[in-house]
């Protein structure tokens, strides 16, 4: 092999090399993306991820990737841009809802990164009264809950429901706080109830009581026999205390209230044998003879 010849080749071979190390460096960028379903309802957040592959940091940070999003008729109904990571991987979402989208079909997004476009395709499904829908839902105000308790230390629990009504929408769940089956403590709690429709409508926001009581005196329904003979002199004052603090020391009658007068005792009032009255005759209810029974332990009359 000639001197010039070998010169040549060894040339060749150089210029071989560069070109490949050239084009290594400038390998062309391409967007690989998909959108997180296939299948989307009116209303509802896509959201897309994707890579853009051959992406140099060095030279591409700083711009930003183009996206749109066409209707079935390919008319421009969002777009956005968001700036890729260092590796070149991106994210963006939109809301697929408002004025310009249609109800239903197959929408494209197409994305553009340094004149290189790519595009995917979602489907959306939905219905023309959706688009349409602008009347609120309404919550449909509770009662107050009134409930008592097991004992002074104990929570109870309170299962409730509160109902929402909408033009279009069959079934929207209320939030509410504290929710149902939470463990209220012994007083008035006030529940705040919100609710909100599929096309993002929100309800006036509702609420309630949910009122626990202290525990109930429990009374055997015999003892009326003991308020009989009072209400009719067959006992005095006395000894209906007396009868009543048996019967509360050896637990048959359960009272939940606590004495607070540690002075003198006092006498009975008049109510109370009233109330004995009246419940022996089933006129009142135990609840309301209860109440006597309550105060007399209360006042130090009966010892708890």
């Amino acid at each position: 092999m000639s001197r010039n010849l070998f010169l040549v080749i060894f040339l060749i071979s150089i210029s071989f090399v560069g070109s490949t190390q050239v084009f290594a460096q400038q390998a062309p960028l391409s967007i690989d993306a998909q959108t997180k379903e296939n299948f989307y309802e009116y209303g509802d957040h896509v959201s897309v991820t994707g890579k853009i592959k051959n992406f140099d940091a060095d030279i591409h940070s700083g711009h930003a990737l183009v996206y749109q999003v066409f209707d079935p008729n390919n008319e421009l109904v969002a777009l956005g841009q968001t700036e890729p990571g260092q590796f070149g991987s991106f994210d963006f979402n939109f809301v697929a809802k408002g004025d310009l989208f249609l109800p239903s079909g197959n929408y494209s997004i197409e994305m553009t990164f340094n004149s290189v476009s790519s595009e995917i395709s979602m489907f959306l499904s939905g219905s023309e009264s959706e688009i349409n829908d602008i009347t609120s839902p309404e919550i449909l105000q509770p009662q107050n809950i009134e409930v008592f308790a097991e004992s002074h230390d104990a929570v109870t629990e309170v299962i409730f429901e509160v109902y929402v009504i909408d033009n279009v929408d069959d079934n929207i769940i209320p939030t509410c706080k504290p929710e149902s089956g939470f463990l209220f403590g012994i007083g008035e709690t006030i529940v705040k109830c919100t609710a909100k429709d599929s096309a993002g409508n929100f309800a006036i926001p509702v609420s309630f009581s949910v009122i626990v009581n202290p525990p109930v005196t429990s009374i055997p329904s015999w003892i009326k026999n003991v308020a009989e003979f009072w209400c009719h002199d067959k006992i005095d004052d006395a000894s209906f205390v007396e009868a009543i603090q048996y019967l509360i020391d050896n637990k048959i009658i359960i009272v939940p209230a606590t004495s607070e007068n540690t002075g003198e005792p006092q006498e009975v009032p008049q109510w109370v044998k009233n109330n004995a009255c009246w419940w022996s005759d089933d006129s009142i209810t135990q609840l309301e003879f209860a109440s006597g029974i309550e105060y007399l332990v209360k006042e130090g009359i009966i010892v708890v």
